[in-house]
């Protein structure tokens, strides 16, 4: 024969194809389908006088402990159906079979029985022109889905039924399968649950067998409160013109599961989301009480179907060939389907829904209430959308980001507050105010409520370290330095947040560069307690020689003998210290020259305690001049353009509690 001419049929490997096929699927898949398949051939019997019946026998590996189940080994799919008919078969031995098309049938699903099995046999007795037939094969898992079948007429036709027996052994998952015989009927149930959704199926009666126990799955559903799977409400909804269907069923033997909308095509599952997704109030069991008062824990199914679902199903039927938001070639999206039905769900659990809804905002206000600077922000939380069960983590966090999102529109709307130009002959002070106040978000208030707060208890614990202790002693300076600025830092390694130089004046909040006390600051011992570096007029920033520079030198309370010791004069520490910025002896903590030039001006505080002779001290060795209250002394060194201050340590708190008097009577927290 001429190669030529010689015919060549396409084949196809199929453990190779199995190993893309149904990657969505499960063990559990496979049992559906050919549970499915069999209601199916009942169905096509058309023999109303036979009662359709399906019985599923499990075979489990042997085990030496008593109610121990073992993994599953074999299971065997009885039914009295039509049978394997040769059309059948024909369909049954060709991939994307048309046979059963107009039912949703695409010829594959019989492919996840040697996805998840080893070695699957069929068994089938059927009728030709008033005869009885056996086919028997096994299914192949190379080229051939069909191998070794067996095919005659049977001897004695009045003894014989249509029927069909499917051996499913060798299970090949990848996972465990050893679920006791109750989880086993309900997984299989909730799969099949839409075929009794559907009024018009004559559903046969389908028996689970384990051992020495059985279960009947119709048994398992009614409109019963005792029922495990209630049958509760049904109702349609439209979603641009098309209609769906769903029925809810309530599921009482929880588990693991969680409530669920499943979405399904031809009497088929095709996929599960859980409810919790959008809304999470479903999250967790609900609770019903039974006839005899004890409470019982339930969720809920959704099973919805359609035309639109029937007609967008892929081949295998496990996933639908729409997209999961709305796109140009199908205006409806999966999200779409479920939203919908999730709102139907939060209506009809309505009663319960608002009841988790106000315990999860409960949670966050009193999260709230112990946090008071995130009061202003519950408002802005989507609770709604907030998973249940809270941990304060969750609580922190979720405020943290509405703080976040407020305060970056507060911040882009600052500059509107303030549109108004001067001069104006409409301008009202009044008007501005209250214009400005209107446009404060409570935020705003909020935030600066909590720092002038924060503020008062610097302020009462600085009045607390300067009070004489048990042993009649003030607290040593570094306490006092410390609650100041923290010695041995920098701006480097402390947010201005981290530190109240506001004490000594507010510009120092703006300070870009400050060392407190640092060993390394200065080549030499000799260091000042706090040097800051300012901007013009207010702090030092880029290193400039007009910049000005700020040193302070702090002397425990209490503490007098500094007049009497040259090296402790505070005074002249804070010449030296000007004469070594002068000469380049400080360097900036990356090694640089901190650049200073003639006429760069110092500023020097000495923050200490006065007596008598320190009052002489200053007045006649100084010659220092009074402030009118005693309390502080001035003198200017023009020859260094140093301008120095003698600040007692009372005045300094006093000061700072005026300066803050009326914040704090406004907020009422005096």
């Amino acid at each position: 024969m001429d190669k030529s001419s010689k015919n060549y049929s396409s084949r196809i490997y199929l453990e190779k194809y199995l190993e893309d096929f149904g990657k969505k699927s499960t063990v559990y898949t496979a049992l559906v389908e050919a549970i499915t398949n069999a209601i199916d051939a009942i169905r096509n019997l058309g023999n109303n006088s036979v009662k359709g019946r399906i019985e599923v026998h499990i075979e489990r590996e042997a085990t030496l402990v008593d109610d121990q189940n073992t993994s599953i080994r074999k299971i065997t799919i009885e039914d009295n159906g039509v049978g394997f008919t040769d059309e059948n078969r024909d369909s049954f031995n060709t991939l994307y079979s048309q046979l059963k098309s107009s039912d949703g049938g695409k010829g594959l699903g019989r492919m996840f029985y040697i996805k998840y099995f080893r070695d699957v046999s069929v068994s089938s007795i059927y009728s030709d022109d008033g005869s009885y037939y056996s086919r028997n094969f096994r299914f192949g898992r190379k080229y051939d889905i069909i191998e070794n079948e067996e095919n005659g007429h049977i001897a004695g036709d009045d003894l014989y039924a249509t029927g069909t027996t499917l051996v499913l052994s060798g299970y090949i998952g990848k996972t465990a399968f050893n679920d006791e015989l109750e989880v086993f009927a309900h997984r299989i149930l909730e799969k099949i649950l839409n075929y009794y959704v559907i009024s018009t199926i004559d559903m046969p009666t389908i028996i689970i067998y384990d051992g020495d126990k059985s279960i009947q799955l119709d048994t398992l559903i009614g409109e019963d409160e005792n029922c495990d799977i209630r049958k509760k409400d049904s109702g349609t909804f439209t979603i641009k013109d098309q209609t769906f269907n769903y029925q809810m069923f309530e599921l009482r033997r929880v588990y693991t599961q969680k409530s669920r909308i499943l979405l399904t095509a031809n009497s088929k599952v095709v996929t599960e989301t859980k409810i919790e997704n959008y809304v999470p109030e479903f999250s967790t069991d609900f609770v019903s009480t039974s006839s005899e008062g004890q409470d019982v824990k339930y969720i809920v199914r959704f099973y919805v179907y359609g035309k639109y679902l029937d007609q967008n199903v892929n081949n295998e039927r496990t996933e639908f060939n729409f997209a999961d938001e709305a796109d140009m070639i199908f205006n409806i999206g999966q999200k779409d389907i479920e939203k919908q039905t999730a709102l139907e769900a939060k209506r009809l659990l309505g009663d319960e829904v608002k009841t988790r809804l106000e315990a999860k905002r409960q949670s966050i206000e009193k999260y709230a209430e112990q946090n008071v600077w995130y009061k202003p922000y519950v408002q802005y939380l989507n609770v709604e959308q907030l998973k249940m069960n809270l941990s304060n983590e969750d609580i922190e966090n979720e405020l943290h980001l509405a703080k976040f999102r407020q305060d970056k529109t507060r911040r882009e709307n600052a500059n509107k507050i303030f549109d108004f130009n001067l001069p104006n002959k409409d301008f009202s002070m009044k008007t501005q105010v209250e214009k400005i106040v209107d446009a404060l978000t409570e935020t705003d208030k909020s935030n600066l409520a909590e720092y002038i707060a924060s503020r008062q208890t610097v302020l009462r614990l600085f009045e607390k370290a300067l009070q004489w202790d048990s042993e009649e002693k003030y607290e040593k300076e570094c306490i006092l330095h410390d609650i100041i600025f923290p010695r041995n830092r920098d701006l480097t390694d402390t947010h201005y947040s981290d530190h109240n130089l506001w004490i000594i004046d507010e510009k120092l909040n703006f300070t870009s560069y400050l060392s407190s006390d640092k060993q390394a600051f200065v080549e030499s011992k000799d260091r000042p307690d706090i040097a800051a570096f300012h901007y013009p007029v207010s702090y030092r920033g880029v290193n400039e020689a007009q910049n000005p520079v700020s040193i302070f030198e702090f002397k425990r309370p209490g503490r007098f003998d500094f007049i009497r010791q040259t090296e402790e004069d505070p005074i002249e520490q804070i010449v030296r210290y000007v004469k070594q910025f002068r000469d380049g002896e400080i360097k900036t903590p990356e090694g640089r020259e901190i650049l200073v030039g003639k006429h760069t001006p110092f500023y020097g505080y000495v923050i200490a305690d006065v007596n008598g002779d320190v009052r002489d001290w200053l007045s006649d060795v100084k010659d220092m001049k009074s402030l009118p209250d005693c309390q502080g002394w001035f003198d200017d060194r023009t020859n260094i353009n140093l301008h120095i201050e003698f600040i007692t340590w009372e005045k300094l708190l006093k000061d700072a509690q005026i300066r803050h008097r009326i914040f704090f009577e406004k907020l009422g927290i005096n």
